[in-house]
């Protein structure tokens, strides 16, 4: 299929951080010219609704924001101003339906659960707003059903009742005390099937007649990656039995075809999704389906490939993955760059030969080595080509999500959306022009020493970008002029030698949009040039240890089509504007939970003030949840050496310095954490009764905690810092050490860093409840001098002067 591109010029959009209503419809307008002249629709997975399974039935792990994430508005518009067509939404059977249509249950828990059938009012509205979204942008979704031909449900006994079912607070769902009360129910066509045709056709005969003719509205996703259903004549998963294997591959098709069925007759228009068994293999759809192609109008068939060795999405590591001299549908013999085409082709053959679409609706390129790009590129311009829908694995805004080495989610860097890697490769295939440039790299190096730059693009150039780079302050650069290429994710990379004692600026010039003025520092004393100029200072010695630094002046409305927060308004977005940044991995401390329906849970948004003069978020809201940069950590064979790295770990030498205020004397909770979302391990500034403190957890369980002898003075803005290095750590508060230790920690690793709330052992800790002025963060052992001026420079954005 010949390409088309709707805009000549090298950026089509601008950057899209500063796009608006306009621009959004403008792109769906172009996405449908797209697909009026034949080409297929791209998006992504706007996965979140679909997490909450593991705790389902079992305990309290039902909480929106926190163990599923609804998409919020931002998100669908943010894709279609990025032009893409259409998204899949993955959603949990069990949250939407909670009670199958022929259970007998007694009025306890009908009262508790729902009416046997019933769609559960509160994910119905979920669902329904996030329609509502993609309508106003234009664009449509596939409602999917993310369960594996599978349905974890209660146990009911003779008299209808559940044993041990309790029933928390709203939006918490019901659950049972005693786990044996749970099964887990699976598609049989054998006597005794506990999950049935009846209980499929009955869920897509009510979400059809529920949602047919919304305009958001995209499709119905009959069932993600059915696997391993029961042998010929059983009852359980055939991975469960004594002797593995042997499914019956006739009873998904069965399924399949009577879902259809039920839908046509209530739905004769709406695309129908039909997945394939085994994990939905592009390999296998063609010879594991018995029955296949089935019966009905407009069905398009879909299909899952990853990169890795084994096509199961889970390992990232080019060089480990080769190593495995195996490939998923073809047997031995190492992946290549051409694996993902192959993998497709397989598919696409058998859709041809059949007649019938294809959509790829779960796909993902790992972002730690171009390799991997190399490869996803020649299968999104290769699905493209053949007609194939795309849809990547995964998009959405739930908190695991998150640097992930596979995503599709927007970042903030340079007060900017950070475009994921991804979009630019999909922008590519189907043509769309459109990209944002950044820069980064360090700051700092003596006279002589030179430091490496690069600008990149995130999204796809129709043509090269040329931009010069001029020094204010002479040195040497290793050229002046950059080419930035046509193409997904470009980049070029210059060399600045700064002359002695010199703040240097560098600065882009050029058609359309640039990076920022980049300073450069060759301070041989950064602390002593403080009675010269504070803050060029303290911006050198952050950029000396490469730390970063947030300043709630910064502080944006969004980190999708956001702009500058005004005094009262809800933040969510704040750029580092240190030296913590690479390429590829923006310190942006962000905030992406949904409260667009009262259902969405407690938690609480910071709102921007403005106190003499000086912006701040203010926590002060009772489960008030701050800012986070989720980032990956290190596992072996799998994610050896992630780009997306926390700056340190806490065995390093680190420091953490805040500006903030306390409205009392008693808050107690987190100002500013390093730590690691699954473990315990911390390093953290807070408050235990009013009293500053600074902690550390290592993962051994050894904890160090350091108070300050007195409270804080209520609304008076203060500077609380730690340091530490082996063998000793300590606690400051304006400047003056109030507290010491002298521990030694075993290597803890971290994933993450927050302001004004934390995060450990997978749940929320509560935020300090003040408010916070900037916060800086990073690697090293300044010396009390640079400590001092980095803590002076924090106290004058909270307007507070320190000696």
């Amino acid at each position: 299929m010949q390409r088309r591109e709707f805009s000549k010029t090298a950026l089509a959009a601008g950057a899209l951080a500063a796009l608006g209503t306009f621009a959004v419809s403008r792109q769906a307008q172009a996405a449908a010219a797209r697909a009026a002249a034949g080409m297929p629709a791209m998006g992504t997975n706007l996965s979140g609704m679909e997490w909450a399974k593991p705790g389902l039935r079992a305990n309290t792990s039902s909480a929106p924001n926190l163990h599923f994430t609804v998409p919020r508005k931002a998100d669908v518009a943010y894709l279609a101003a990025c032009g893409f067509l259409k998204n899949r939404l993955p959603i949990q059977w069990e949250l939407l339906q909670p009670m199958l249509h022929d259970t007998a249950a007694n009025a306890a828990a009908k009262a508790a659960i729902g009416n046997p059938g019933a769609f559960h009012a509160g994910y119905e509205a979920f669902i329904t707003g996030v329609l509502d979204a993609h309508a106003a942008a234009g664009t449509r979704c596939i409602i999917d059903n993310h369960n594996y031909g599978r349905y974890q449900d209660f146990r009911f006994q003779p008299d209808g009742s559940v044993i041990g079912l309790t029933v928390p607070p709203s939006p918490l769902r019901p659950y049972t005390n005693d786990a044996v009360q749970i099964q887990s129910r699976i598609f049989s066509l054998a006597p005794g099937a506990t999950l049935k045709i009846a209980h499929f056709t009955d869920f897509w005969t009510r979400a059809a007649t529920k949602w047919k003719n919304h305009p958001g509205f995209g499709g119905y996703g009959l069932m993600n990656e059915p696997h391993d259903m029961p042998k010929p004549g059983g009852v359980i998963a055939s991975n469960e039995e004594a002797v593995k294997g042997g499914e019956d591959l006739t009873i998904w098709p069965t399924f399949a075809q009577a879902a259809i069925q039920a839908i046509r007759a209530v739905d004769t228009v709406n695309p129908i999704y039909v997945a394939g068994n085994q994990y939905d293999s592009a390999m296998a759809i063609g010879t594991k389906n018995p029955g296949f192609p089935l019966a009905g109008a407009n069905l398009v068939y879909e299909v899952h490939m990853y990169l890795d060795a084994f096509s199961n999405g889970a390992f990232f590591d080019y060089d480990t993955e080769v190593a495995k001299n195996y490939s998923a549908g073809f047997g031995s013999g190492p992946i290549k760059a051409s694996t993902g085409v192959d993998r497709l082709k397989i598919a696409v053959d058998w859709a041809k030969a059949k007649g019938v679409k294809l959509a790829l609706t779960e796909v993902g390129m790992p972002i730690d080595d171009p390799r991997w790009e190399a490869m996803f590129t020649q299968a999104a311009a290769y699905a493209a080509q053949s007609g194939c829908e795309v849809y990547t694995w995964m998009g959405g805004n739930h908190w695991p999500i998150r640097n992930y080495a596979i995503n599709h989610v927007p970042g903030w860097h340079q007060n900017k959306t950070l475009e994921p890697a991804v979009s630019g490769v999909l922008k590519a295939a189907v043509g769309i022009a459109q990209a944002t440039l950044f820069d980064d790299g360090p700051g700092y190096a003596l006279a002589g020493t030179p430091l490496t730059i690069t600008v990149y693009a995130r999204g796809n150039l129709a043509q090269p970008v040329t931009l010069t780079v001029a020094s204010n302050k002479g040195g040497t650069l290793s050229k002046s002029r950059l080419t930035i290429p046509a193409g997904a994710n470009g980049q070029d990379s210059f060399t600045y030698t700064p002359l002695a004692n010199q703040v240097a600026t560098l600065s882009y010039t050029g058609e359309g949009q640039v990076p920022p003025s980049r300073k450069v520092f060759s301070l041989a004393d950064p602390a002593g040039y403080a009675a010269t100029n504070l803050a060029d200072a303290a911006l050198a010695i952050v950029a000396k240890y490469g730390a970063c630094k947030w300043e709630l002046a910064d502080g944006y409305t969004d980190y999708l089509l956001g702009a500058p927060a005004a005094a009262g308004q809800v933040v969510r977005a704040v750029s580092d504007s240190g030296y913590g940044s690479s390429p590829g991995n923006a310190m942006e401390m962000i905030n992406w939970i949904n409260k667009e329906s009262g259902a969405t849970g407690p938690m609480s948004l910071p709102v921007m003030r403005v106190t003499n003069g000086k912006k701040n978020s203010d926590h002060a809201v009772p489960e008030s949840f701050g800012f986070w940069c989720k980032k990956s950590g290190r596992v072996a064979g799998v994610q050896p050496n992630p780009r997306n790295r926390v700056p340190y770990n806490l065995e390093d030498a680190h420091f953490a310095i805040a500006a903030l205020s306390v409205p009392a004397q008693n808050n107690t909770g987190v100002v500013f954490q390093a730590s690691r979302t699954e473990d315990l391990q911390v390093s953290e500034l807070g408050f235990t009764n009013g009293q500053p403190r600074a902690k550390w957890v290592d993962s051994k369980g050894q904890t160090v905690q350091l108070l300050a002898p007195a409270k804080l003075a209520a609304n008076t803005p203060a500077v609380l810092a730690l340091v530490s290095v082996a063998g000793a750590q300590k606690l400051r508060l304006n400047s003056a050490e109030v507290g010491s230790s002298a521990a030694t920690f075993a290597p803890s690793a971290f994933t993450q860093m927050l302001m004004g709330c934390g995060y450990v052992s997978y749940y929320p800790r509560e935020g300090f409840r003040g408010n916070l002025y900037a916060v800086v963060a990073g690697k090293g052992a300044p010396t009390a001098a640079e400590m001092a001026v980095m803590e002076q420079y924090l106290a004058s954005t909270a307007g507070l002067a320190l000696k």
